[in-house]
């Protein structure tokens, strides 16, 4: 597989699991204006329930996902999320600043961190290229692939 492959301009489909509105607005918002090679098609769940539920039934290329949700607070939801969809990149978007907890969800299977209020719309849509990217070359070396 090469590189140059794994991610080509095309309709990229987002599932932004956030409770609170205006900061799903304020990240939507922030994702569609600009410029960019590739178009978001955003779906937005307030609970991580509602997001599992939507993922049953239709698969998106990346999760955006807060830490702070009213059924999974903290790192439960990235736990949840990872056990029943593995292959699924997740990008934390999150008010959590602590750098203990970054580490704990990068290690736990998130392939990027943002903090809310400290991220522009070039660099929520650049991590989730690089969080897509990432875990394509993740899968192919389980697979055994050349890269």
């Amino acid at each position: 597989m090469q590189l140059a492959k794994l991610i080509q301009p095309q309709d990229i489909s987002v599932l932004l699991i956030e409770d609170s509105q205006p900061d799903a607005t304020a990240i939507t918002k922030a994702m569609i204006y600009g410029e960019s090679l590739y178009n978001f098609k955003i779906t937005h769940k307030n609970s991580l329930s509602e997001g599992l539920s939507f993922l049953d039934s239709s698969p998106v290329d990346v999760m955006l996902l807060d830490l702070n949700l009213p059924d999974a607070k903290n790192l439960k939801a990235i736990d949840e999320v990872h056990r029943l969809f593995p292959d699924l990149p997740i990008v934390v978007i999150s008010g959590y600043s602590d750098m203990d907890i970054v580490h704990q969800a990068l290690h736990k299977g998130a392939q990027e961190f943002l903090i809310k209020g400290e991220c522009s719309g070039a660099v929520i849509r650049q991590s989730i290229y690089q969080a897509i990217v990432r875990k394509k070359i993740e899968q192919s070396y389980k697979r055994g692939d050349r890269l």
